[in-house]
């Protein structure tokens, strides 16, 4: 239960600040720390980062760094992806499943420490899907397909790797319509839970099997973590926290790939 607690709170904290990576958190101390099956670990996950990012939502939405609209086109738009990563998924082995997972986690961390260490060289362009111009609406269409490709892409992770995405959809935000970080994250929070109660829909027989005395504990300690952690993302610096994030990545990593890569040899 300590696990629970503490993985809980730094899980919330995580997402509230960086508007992503519980579910790469709460996975490994699910499955690792809390000894579930690495299948029930991915719907726990799902349960506990959705509602995580909800409470993130309400704190980052009263600074008015949520983009409603496009979080919930991109939320929409991720399902076709989730739904095919979730049948994937069934059909591949848990070492297999981890030690992509490891890769993955790895990947992540060169381009939140390259992100981090580039330095800005103008301000960001707001392009917004939905405008209003003299009275009429206006529509960025060519923003509407690059959000349709990545959507369905971050849905695919969400429903493979049982993540909410955070790490794809706060770059994919900040790249396609040019959001200021603080709002990449809020508004990325909103996408992950429409993408986590998406995938736990898609996983819903497994959710008979879970502890649900563990996993609300770790829910609720989350959700007090990211209201906690979107307060702190104001007042601290953001390449202070995704190079922090990246090392901690890097580690479980590691960890992760030392428990699955043998059994997947064996």
């Amino acid at each position: 239960m300590f696990i629970a607690i503490v993985g809980g709170l730094f899980v919330g904290l995580l997402m509230g600040a960086l508007g992503g990576g519980g579910a790469i958190l709460a996975i490994p101390l699910l499955t690792f720390g809390l000894g579930l099956p690495v299948h029930d670990a991915a719907v726990a996950s799902l349960v506990i980062v959705g509602l995580g990012a909800l409470s993130g939502v309400f704190t980052h939405a009263r600074y008015k760094h949520v983009w409603f609209q496009e979080g919930i086109l991109f939320g929409v738009f991720g399902i076709g992806g989730a739904f095919l990563g979730t049948l994937m998924a069934k059909g591949i082995d848990s070492a297999l499943l981890l030690s992509l997972f490891s890769i993955l986690l790895v990947v992540v961390a060169g381009t939140m420490i390259r992100k981090a260490l580039k330095p800005s060289t103008k301000p960001p362009t707001l392009n917004r899907l939905f405008t209003r111009i003299d009275g009429k609406l206006v529509i960025n269409f060519r923003g509407v397909i690059y959000l349709v490709i990545t959507a369905t892409i971050v849905g695919l992770l969400t429903g493979f790797f049982g993540v909410g995405g955070g790490f794809a959809i706060v770059p994919a935000l900040m790249l396609v319509f040019g959001l200021p970080m603080p709002v990449a994250v809020g508004t990325s929070l909103l996408v992950i839970f429409l993408n986590s109660v998406t995938a736990f829909i898609l996983h819903g027989e497994a959710a008979m099997h879970l502890d649900w005395v563990v996993v609300s504990v770790f829910t609720l300690l989350a959700m007090s973590g990211s209201l906690v952690g979107g307060k702190l993302a104001h007042h601290i610096p953001k390449k202070v926290l995704q190079l922090s994030f990246a090392s901690l990545l890097i580690v479980i990593s590691i960890y992760t790939a030392i428990q699955s890569v043998p059994q997947l040899l064996s």
